[in-house]
């Protein structure tokens, strides 16, 4: 697991970042000269932004290979998906709870990025008005799907929650989930997000 260095302005947040972390994290006063500091490979950044802390500086961070959970006192759909532009890994709110954070830091370590489902829905929306309007989009991915299945893709990519879809084909939600975990299997994905991206850019 990767060590977590936690950059956070506002100590009244900083207790729940610290247990969320574990034992093993590092609190910085700076982030200057991370890069000679700590490997990249070996450390997470959980920075906090602010007027000091700009996208500029977490832009250079992301080039110099570190993965970074990034936490507003205001996120923002706006704010979060210019952030994923830059590389960056995920997006919280400064005052999230224990458990989110910790999720937040898992789905990262696993090489997802963790969002939010509003940024995400957000973000998928974004990508398939880009898909749509490409006229020689590669359709390949629909050859390793069911019928059903690409009926599923679909209404994913019109931002369908699992219920919806369920509603819309006329299945359980259950059997909706079943579906989901079949495509993401089959097109070595692991969550929306990655689909809507690996489909727009077969």
């Amino acid at each position: 697991m990767k060590r977590p260095l936690i950059f956070v302005q506002n100590p009244n947040a900083l207790k729940n970042w610290l247990s969320a972390s574990g034992p093993d994290a590092k609190v910085l006063y700076d982030l200057e000269e991370l890069n000679k500091r700590f490997n990249p490979e070996e450390v997470i950044l959980l920075v906090q932004l602010s007027e000091s802390t700009t996208h500029t500086k977490l832009n250079e961070l992301t080039q110099q290979g570190f993965e970074i959970l990034a936490f507003s006192d205001e996120p923002s759909n706006t704010e979060g998906l210019q952030l994923f532009q830059n590389g960056i890994k995920g997006y919280l709110n400064t005052y999230a709870t224990v458990e989110r954070i910790n999720q937040a830091i898992t789905t990262i370590e696993a090489g997802s990025i963790w969002l939010g489902q509003s940024i995400m829905q957000s973000m998928i929306g974004q990508l398939s008005q880009a898909t749509t309007k490409e006229v020689t989009q590669n359709n390949e991915w629909q050859n390793l799907l069911t019928e059903r299945e690409k009926q599923v893709v679909d209404l994913v990519l019109k931002m369908q929650s699992n219920r919806e879809i369920g509603e819309q084909l006329d299945i359980t939600e259950r059997t909706v989930k079943s579906h989901m975990h079949n495509i993401f299997e089959k097109l070595n994905v692991s969550d929306r997000l990655a689909l809507a991206l690996k489909i727009h850019n077969w």
